[in-house]
Protein backbone atom coordinates (compact mmCIF):
# COMPACT_ATOMS: atom_id res chain seq x y z
CA UNK A 1 0.00 0.00 0.00
CA UNK A 2 2.78 2.39 0.90
CA UNK A 3 4.44 1.63 -2.45
CA UNK A 4 1.23 2.55 -4.32
CA UNK A 5 0.96 5.80 -2.37
CA UNK A 6 4.57 6.64 -3.25
CA UNK A 7 3.91 5.94 -6.94
CA UNK A 8 0.81 8.14 -6.90
CA UNK A 9 2.71 10.94 -5.16
CA UNK A 10 5.50 10.70 -7.72
CA UNK A 11 3.00 10.76 -10.60
CA UNK A 12 1.29 13.85 -9.16
CA UNK A 13 4.64 15.60 -8.74
CA UNK A 14 5.68 14.85 -12.32
CA UNK A 15 2.34 15.90 -13.78
CA UNK A 16 2.35 19.11 -11.74
CA UNK A 17 5.85 19.88 -12.95
CA UNK A 18 4.89 19.16 -16.54
CA UNK A 19 1.84 21.40 -16.23
CA UNK A 20 3.95 24.23 -14.82
CA UNK A 21 6.50 23.85 -17.64
CA UNK A 22 3.79 23.92 -20.30
CA UNK A 23 2.22 26.99 -18.75
CA UNK A 24 5.45 28.94 -18.73
CA UNK A 25 7.17 27.65 -21.89
CA UNK A 26 4.42 26.80 -24.37
CA UNK A 27 4.74 29.08 -27.43
CA UNK A 28 1.97 30.81 -29.32
CA UNK A 29 1.03 28.81 -32.43
CA UNK A 30 -0.99 30.32 -35.28
CA UNK A 31 -2.10 29.30 -38.76
CA UNK A 32 -2.53 32.17 -41.24
CA UNK A 33 -4.39 31.45 -44.48
CA UNK A 34 -4.46 33.57 -47.65
CA UNK A 35 -7.20 32.81 -50.22
CA UNK A 36 -7.59 34.85 -53.41
CA UNK A 37 -9.77 35.25 -56.49
CA UNK A 38 -8.63 37.47 -59.35
CA UNK A 39 -9.26 38.62 -62.88
CA UNK A 40 -7.23 40.63 -65.42
CA UNK A 41 -6.73 41.34 -69.12
CA UNK A 42 -2.96 40.75 -69.27
CA UNK A 43 -2.12 39.28 -72.69
CA UNK A 44 0.95 37.53 -71.29
CA UNK A 45 -1.41 35.33 -69.24
CA UNK A 46 -3.95 34.72 -71.96
CA UNK A 47 -5.34 31.53 -70.43
CA UNK A 48 -6.59 33.56 -67.43
CA UNK A 49 -7.48 36.77 -69.24
CA UNK A 50 -10.91 38.26 -68.49
CA UNK A 51 -11.89 35.18 -66.45
CA UNK A 52 -12.60 34.76 -62.76
CA UNK A 53 -9.64 32.77 -61.44
CA UNK A 54 -9.12 31.11 -58.07
CA UNK A 55 -5.51 31.11 -56.87
CA UNK A 56 -4.05 28.20 -54.93
CA UNK A 57 -4.20 29.07 -51.22
CA UNK A 58 -1.15 30.08 -49.22
CA UNK A 59 -0.59 29.20 -45.59
CA UNK A 60 1.89 30.02 -42.84
CA UNK A 61 2.43 28.20 -39.58
CA UNK A 62 3.79 30.76 -37.13
CA UNK A 63 5.29 29.75 -33.78
CA UNK A 64 6.75 32.27 -31.33
CA UNK A 65 7.24 32.82 -27.65
CA UNK A 66 9.61 33.70 -24.84
CA UNK A 67 12.55 31.41 -24.16
CA UNK A 68 13.05 33.26 -20.87
CA UNK A 69 12.43 36.84 -19.67
CA UNK A 70 15.36 38.03 -21.76
CA UNK A 71 14.89 36.27 -25.10
CA UNK A 72 12.24 35.30 -27.65
CA UNK A 73 12.28 32.89 -30.59
CA UNK A 74 10.09 32.56 -33.67
CA UNK A 75 9.70 30.22 -36.61
CA UNK A 76 7.56 30.40 -39.75
CA UNK A 77 6.84 27.44 -42.02
CA UNK A 78 5.19 28.50 -45.28
CA UNK A 79 3.26 26.74 -48.03
CA UNK A 80 3.20 28.75 -51.28
CA UNK A 81 1.57 27.71 -54.58
CA UNK A 82 3.85 25.44 -56.59
CA UNK A 83 6.24 24.88 -53.66
CA UNK A 84 6.55 22.35 -50.88
CA UNK A 85 6.58 23.43 -47.27
CA UNK A 86 9.70 25.40 -46.41
CA UNK A 87 11.23 27.10 -43.41
CA UNK A 88 10.72 30.76 -44.17
CA UNK A 89 12.02 32.11 -40.87
CA UNK A 90 13.64 30.72 -37.75
CA UNK A 91 15.46 33.07 -35.37
CA UNK A 92 16.01 34.06 -31.76
CA UNK A 93 16.20 37.58 -30.31
CA UNK A 94 17.91 38.56 -27.06
CA UNK A 95 15.89 41.59 -25.98
CA UNK A 96 17.66 42.70 -22.80
CA UNK A 97 20.48 41.89 -20.47
CA UNK A 98 23.31 42.67 -22.92
CA UNK A 99 25.89 45.49 -22.51
CA UNK A 100 25.01 49.04 -23.65
CA UNK A 101 21.32 48.19 -23.86
CA UNK A 102 21.97 46.19 -27.04
CA UNK A 103 19.60 43.59 -28.43
CA UNK A 104 20.79 40.75 -30.64
CA UNK A 105 19.07 38.63 -33.29
CA UNK A 106 20.41 35.52 -35.03
CA UNK A 107 18.84 33.19 -37.58
CA UNK A 108 17.06 33.25 -40.93
CA UNK A 109 14.47 36.00 -41.23
CA UNK A 110 13.21 38.92 -43.28
CA UNK A 111 15.88 41.57 -42.73
CA UNK A 112 14.97 44.99 -41.34
CA UNK A 113 15.69 46.62 -44.70
CA UNK A 114 13.25 49.51 -44.97
CA UNK A 115 9.86 49.42 -43.29
CA UNK A 116 7.98 46.97 -45.48
CA UNK A 117 10.40 44.06 -45.93
CA UNK A 118 10.13 42.78 -42.30
CA UNK A 119 6.34 42.67 -42.68
CA UNK A 120 4.77 39.46 -43.99
CA UNK A 121 2.61 40.08 -47.08
CA UNK A 122 -0.62 39.06 -45.33
CA UNK A 123 -0.17 42.08 -43.02
CA UNK A 124 0.11 44.65 -45.84
CA UNK A 125 -2.62 47.26 -46.08
CA UNK A 126 -2.70 46.49 -49.81
CA UNK A 127 -2.62 43.17 -51.71
CA UNK A 128 0.40 43.01 -54.02
CA UNK A 129 4.06 43.16 -53.08
CA UNK A 130 5.52 46.39 -54.54
CA UNK A 131 7.22 46.01 -57.91
CA UNK A 132 10.61 47.09 -56.60
CA UNK A 133 10.52 44.53 -53.77
CA UNK A 134 9.44 41.70 -56.04
CA UNK A 135 12.13 42.50 -58.63
CA UNK A 136 15.07 43.23 -56.31
CA UNK A 137 14.25 41.02 -53.30
CA UNK A 138 12.26 38.14 -54.80
CA UNK A 139 8.93 36.63 -53.78
CA UNK A 140 10.11 35.82 -50.25
CA UNK A 141 11.49 39.29 -49.61
CA UNK A 142 15.05 40.00 -48.50
CA UNK A 143 15.28 36.88 -46.35
CA UNK A 144 18.70 35.60 -45.26
CA UNK A 145 20.77 34.05 -42.49
CA UNK A 146 22.07 36.91 -40.36
CA UNK A 147 23.43 37.92 -36.99
CA UNK A 148 22.70 41.54 -36.14
CA UNK A 149 22.80 43.83 -33.14
CA UNK A 150 20.82 46.99 -32.45
CA UNK A 151 21.50 50.00 -30.22
CA UNK A 152 19.46 52.99 -29.16
CA UNK A 153 21.31 56.28 -29.71
CA UNK A 154 21.00 59.24 -27.31
CA UNK A 155 19.16 61.68 -29.58
CA UNK A 156 16.92 63.49 -27.12
CA UNK A 157 13.22 63.45 -27.96
CA UNK A 158 13.81 61.45 -31.14
CA UNK A 159 13.86 57.66 -30.97
CA UNK A 160 16.92 56.59 -32.96
CA UNK A 161 18.09 53.02 -33.52
CA UNK A 162 21.27 51.80 -35.21
CA UNK A 163 21.48 48.23 -36.51
CA UNK A 164 24.45 46.38 -37.91
CA UNK A 165 25.39 42.80 -38.60
CA UNK A 166 26.65 40.15 -40.97
CA UNK A 167 24.64 38.00 -43.36
CA UNK A 168 25.27 34.91 -45.41
CA UNK A 169 24.42 36.69 -48.66
CA UNK A 170 22.28 34.02 -50.33
CA UNK A 171 19.32 36.37 -50.77
CA UNK A 172 21.34 38.81 -52.90
CA UNK A 173 23.36 36.17 -54.75
CA UNK A 174 20.55 33.89 -55.77
CA UNK A 175 18.18 36.64 -56.89
CA UNK A 176 20.90 38.68 -58.55
CA UNK A 177 21.53 35.96 -61.12
CA UNK A 178 17.89 35.60 -62.13
CA UNK A 179 18.13 38.32 -64.76
CA UNK A 180 21.42 37.00 -66.13
CA UNK A 181 20.81 33.26 -66.07
CA UNK A 182 20.49 32.91 -69.84
CA UNK A 183 23.71 34.82 -70.46
CA UNK A 184 25.84 33.29 -67.74
CA UNK A 185 24.32 29.82 -67.34
CA UNK A 186 27.21 28.03 -68.99
CA UNK A 187 29.81 30.28 -67.36
CA UNK A 188 28.33 29.76 -63.89
CA UNK A 189 28.27 26.00 -64.35
CA UNK A 190 31.88 26.08 -65.43
CA UNK A 191 33.03 28.19 -62.46
CA UNK A 192 30.70 26.94 -59.70
CA UNK A 193 33.40 24.83 -58.11
CA UNK A 194 35.77 27.82 -57.94
CA UNK A 195 33.31 30.20 -56.29
CA UNK A 196 33.21 30.81 -52.58
CA UNK A 197 30.87 33.01 -50.60
CA UNK A 198 32.15 35.59 -48.12
CA UNK A 199 29.88 37.09 -45.49
CA UNK A 200 28.15 40.31 -46.44
CA UNK A 201 27.01 43.02 -44.07
CA UNK A 202 23.76 44.75 -43.21
CA UNK A 203 23.13 48.14 -41.63
CA UNK A 204 20.16 50.35 -40.86
CA UNK A 205 19.65 53.69 -39.15
CA UNK A 206 16.13 54.83 -38.31
CA UNK A 207 14.71 57.67 -36.27
CA UNK A 208 11.23 58.82 -35.33
CA UNK A 209 9.79 61.78 -33.47
CA UNK A 210 6.41 63.04 -32.38
CA UNK A 211 4.61 65.60 -34.55
CA UNK A 212 1.95 67.29 -32.49
CA UNK A 213 -0.25 65.31 -30.11
CA UNK A 214 -1.28 62.55 -32.50
CA UNK A 215 1.35 62.39 -35.24
CA UNK A 216 4.64 60.55 -35.75
CA UNK A 217 7.27 61.09 -38.42
CA UNK A 218 9.91 58.43 -39.07
CA UNK A 219 12.62 58.04 -41.65
CA UNK A 220 15.51 55.67 -42.17
CA UNK A 221 18.22 54.33 -44.42
CA UNK A 222 19.38 50.76 -45.09
CA UNK A 223 22.35 49.17 -46.84
CA UNK A 224 23.45 45.58 -47.43
CA UNK A 225 25.88 43.78 -49.71
CA UNK A 226 27.16 40.30 -50.56
CA UNK A 227 29.71 38.56 -52.78
CA UNK A 228 27.98 36.80 -55.67
CA UNK A 229 30.81 35.75 -58.02
CA UNK A 230 34.32 36.33 -59.24
CA UNK A 231 35.80 38.23 -62.15
CA UNK A 232 36.85 36.13 -65.12
CA UNK A 233 40.26 36.20 -66.74
CA UNK A 234 39.56 34.06 -69.79
CA UNK A 235 40.22 36.93 -72.22
CA UNK A 236 43.61 37.79 -70.74
CA UNK A 237 46.98 36.46 -71.81
CA UNK A 238 47.41 32.77 -70.81
CA UNK A 239 50.46 33.44 -68.63
CA UNK A 240 48.70 36.26 -66.76
CA UNK A 241 45.49 34.30 -66.39
CA UNK A 242 47.37 31.29 -65.00
CA UNK A 243 49.13 33.53 -62.50
CA UNK A 244 45.83 35.06 -61.32
CA UNK A 245 44.27 31.64 -60.88
CA UNK A 246 46.74 31.07 -58.02
CA UNK A 247 45.98 34.46 -56.47
CA UNK A 248 42.82 35.61 -54.78
CA UNK A 249 40.28 36.24 -57.57
CA UNK A 250 38.55 39.58 -57.78
CA UNK A 251 35.28 39.42 -55.88
CA UNK A 252 32.13 40.83 -57.44
CA UNK A 253 29.54 42.32 -55.13
CA UNK A 254 25.87 43.21 -55.14
CA UNK A 255 24.79 46.25 -53.14
CA UNK A 256 21.34 47.28 -51.95
CA UNK A 257 20.76 50.83 -50.70
CA UNK A 258 17.40 52.20 -49.60
CA UNK A 259 15.72 55.15 -47.93
CA UNK A 260 12.23 55.34 -46.43
CA UNK A 261 9.88 57.77 -44.76
CA UNK A 262 6.63 57.31 -42.84
CA UNK A 263 4.04 59.62 -41.32
CA UNK A 264 1.24 58.31 -39.10
CA UNK A 265 -1.60 60.29 -37.60
CA UNK A 266 -3.80 58.49 -35.06
CA UNK A 267 -6.14 60.73 -33.04
CA UNK A 268 -7.93 57.73 -31.48
CA UNK A 269 -8.06 53.94 -31.67
CA UNK A 270 -10.70 54.00 -34.43
CA UNK A 271 -9.10 56.36 -36.94
CA UNK A 272 -5.63 56.66 -38.45
CA UNK A 273 -3.84 57.98 -41.52
CA UNK A 274 -0.67 56.24 -42.71
CA UNK A 275 1.60 57.66 -45.43
CA UNK A 276 4.74 55.75 -46.41
CA UNK A 277 7.30 55.80 -49.20
CA UNK A 278 10.51 53.96 -50.02
CA UNK A 279 13.20 54.07 -52.70
CA UNK A 280 15.67 51.23 -53.35
CA UNK A 281 18.66 50.79 -55.65
CA UNK A 282 20.53 47.58 -56.44
CA UNK A 283 24.04 47.82 -57.92
CA UNK A 284 25.80 44.72 -59.27
CA UNK A 285 29.41 44.63 -60.34
CA UNK A 286 29.89 42.99 -63.73
CA UNK A 287 32.74 40.89 -65.08
CA UNK A 288 33.44 43.64 -67.61
CA UNK A 289 34.10 46.10 -64.79
CA UNK A 290 30.86 48.08 -65.15
CA UNK A 291 27.98 48.33 -62.69
CA UNK A 292 24.46 47.19 -63.43
CA UNK A 293 22.05 49.46 -61.52
CA UNK A 294 18.33 48.85 -61.05
CA UNK A 295 16.09 51.00 -58.88
CA UNK A 296 12.53 51.92 -58.08
CA UNK A 297 10.16 52.94 -55.35
CA UNK A 298 6.63 53.10 -54.06
CA UNK A 299 4.42 55.39 -52.00
CA UNK A 300 1.04 54.68 -50.48
CA UNK A 301 -1.67 56.34 -48.40
CA UNK A 302 -3.86 54.25 -46.10
CA UNK A 303 -6.81 55.73 -44.20
CA UNK A 304 -8.46 53.60 -41.49
CA UNK A 305 -11.85 54.54 -40.07
CA UNK A 306 -14.31 52.99 -37.64
CA UNK A 307 -11.43 50.68 -36.73
CA UNK A 308 -12.49 47.86 -39.09
CA UNK A 309 -12.40 49.68 -42.45
CA UNK A 310 -9.57 51.09 -44.54
CA UNK A 311 -9.14 52.60 -47.99
CA UNK A 312 -6.02 53.71 -49.80
CA UNK A 313 -3.95 54.07 -52.93
CA UNK A 314 -0.43 53.06 -53.95
CA UNK A 315 1.80 54.20 -56.82
CA UNK A 316 4.91 52.25 -57.89
CA UNK A 317 7.76 52.57 -60.37
CA UNK A 318 10.57 50.22 -61.35
CA UNK A 319 13.56 50.59 -63.70
CA UNK A 320 15.06 47.14 -64.11
CA UNK A 321 18.34 46.51 -65.93
CA UNK A 322 19.66 43.10 -66.93
CA UNK A 323 22.20 41.56 -69.28
CA UNK A 324 21.26 39.88 -72.56
CA UNK A 325 23.21 38.57 -75.51
CA UNK A 326 22.99 40.21 -78.94
CA UNK A 327 25.16 39.17 -81.90
CA UNK A 328 27.49 37.34 -79.57
CA UNK A 329 28.00 40.35 -77.28
CA UNK A 330 26.61 41.13 -73.84
CA UNK A 331 24.33 44.16 -73.79
CA UNK A 332 22.31 45.90 -71.11
CA UNK A 333 18.52 45.96 -71.47
CA UNK A 334 16.43 48.47 -69.53
CA UNK A 335 12.73 48.19 -68.74
CA UNK A 336 10.46 50.68 -66.96
CA UNK A 337 7.17 49.69 -65.32
CA UNK A 338 4.55 51.83 -63.62
CA UNK A 339 1.66 50.59 -61.49
CA UNK A 340 -1.23 52.38 -59.79
CA UNK A 341 -3.46 50.64 -57.26
CA UNK A 342 -6.56 51.28 -55.18
CA UNK A 343 -7.45 49.09 -52.20
CA UNK A 344 -9.99 48.74 -49.44
CA UNK A 345 -10.31 46.36 -46.51
CA UNK A 346 -12.85 45.24 -43.95
CA UNK A 347 -12.39 43.14 -40.80
CA UNK A 348 -15.81 41.48 -40.31
CA UNK A 349 -15.08 39.76 -36.99
CA UNK A 350 -12.51 41.71 -35.00
CA UNK A 351 -8.96 41.09 -36.29
CA UNK A 352 -9.14 37.30 -36.81
CA UNK A 353 -10.18 37.70 -40.45
CA UNK A 354 -9.84 40.35 -43.10
CA UNK A 355 -11.33 40.87 -46.55
CA UNK A 356 -9.48 43.04 -49.07
CA UNK A 357 -10.43 44.24 -52.55
CA UNK A 358 -7.76 45.80 -54.76
CA UNK A 359 -7.56 47.03 -58.34
CA UNK A 360 -4.34 47.76 -60.25
CA UNK A 361 -3.38 49.30 -63.56
CA UNK A 362 0.08 48.28 -64.79
CA UNK A 363 1.88 50.17 -67.58
CA UNK A 364 5.02 48.38 -68.89
CA UNK A 365 7.31 50.05 -71.43
CA UNK A 366 6.76 47.09 -73.76
CA UNK A 367 3.29 45.84 -74.59
CA UNK A 368 -0.09 47.19 -73.59
CA UNK A 369 -1.13 48.27 -70.14
CA UNK A 370 -3.53 45.99 -68.29
CA UNK A 371 -5.85 45.97 -65.30
CA UNK A 372 -6.13 43.42 -62.52
CA UNK A 373 -8.67 43.01 -59.72
CA UNK A 374 -8.03 40.83 -56.65
CA UNK A 375 -10.36 39.75 -53.85
CA UNK A 376 -8.48 38.42 -50.82
CA UNK A 377 -9.52 36.68 -47.61
CA UNK A 378 -6.92 36.44 -44.82
CA UNK A 379 -7.69 34.56 -41.63
CA UNK A 380 -5.73 33.74 -38.50
CA UNK A 381 -6.33 30.69 -36.33
CA UNK A 382 -4.41 31.54 -33.20
CA UNK A 383 -3.04 34.62 -31.40
CA UNK A 384 -1.02 35.99 -34.36
CA UNK A 385 -3.35 38.36 -36.18
CA UNK A 386 -3.41 39.18 -39.92
CA UNK A 387 -3.16 42.89 -39.14
CA UNK A 388 -3.04 45.33 -36.25
CA UNK A 389 -5.84 47.73 -35.46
Amino acid sequence: MMRIICYLALALFVSAGAGWSQTTLNPDISVIGDIRAFSHNDDSRADESEEINLADPEMELYVNGYLNPYARAAATIAWHPGHNAEIEEVYATVLRGLPLGMNLRAGKYRLEFGRLNPVHPHAYSFVKMPLVHEALFGEEGLNDMAVRSAFLLPTGNAYTELMGGVLKGDALMGHGHEHEEEVHADEEHEHDSDQRVDLGFFGRLTTSLAIGDHGELAFGGSVTNAVYGFAEHEHEEPAKAAQQEHEDPEQLRAWLVGGDIKYKWKPNRYTSLHIEGEGIMRSEEQHEGDNLDSYGGYAYVDYRFRQRYNVGTIVEWLRLKHMHEHDGEHEVAEHDTWRLGLFTGFAPVEETSLVRLAGHWTEPDEGDGFWEVTLQLVFSLGPHQPHNF
